[in-house]
């Protein structure tokens, strides 16, 4: 055997374990680091626009005070579709804008409230809601309609 194989395997091993170290340990060791380590979020918080889903797929383009995103979800896309709806304001953990995002991180999604203006509308205190009848005068039903 020649003598320069094992230590170019050796070599080659730690390069690749050092290189994929990162991606490891940040994927695997991130609920155990304290939080001085961890990533700083990002939050970017938009309204939905649009919804699309495809077989394996969820497509939301979302409008921000940056401009739109289009997050493509692969990863639980049932749950995040009944989760969002248009018209949702939805944060996102991003580490900066960009127009095509796959997979991002939800963080919070609150909920579009539709008012019916005739509950949201309050009355004028000032006009009675229902006729009130003054002392010494009558109530003429006559002009009432059957």
């Amino acid at each position: 055997m020649r003598p320069w194989v094992i230590p170019a395997t050796v070599f080659f091993l730690g390069l690749g374990l050092g290189l994929s170290s990162p991606m490891l340990a940040s994927r695997y060791l991130d609920s155990y680091l304290p939080a001085f380590l961890k990533d700083a979020l990002h939050p970017l918080e938009g309204s939905v626009t649009h919804k699309q889903r495809q077989k394996d797929r969820l497509l939301v383009t979302i409008t921000t005070q940056d401009g739109s995103i289009l997050a493509t979800f692969q990863k639980q896309v049932t749950e995040i579709d009944l989760l969002i709806e248009e018209r949702d304001l939805v944060t996102l953990d991003v580490p900066q804008y960009e127009p095509f995002v796959h997979d991002p991180t939800v963080l919070r999604v609150t909920k579009h409230k539709e008012m019916n203006p005739a509950i949201a509308a309050s009355p004028n205190p000032s006009i009675p809601s229902a006729p009130t009848k003054e002392p010494g005068s009558t109530i003429d039903y006559s002009g009432s309609v059957p």
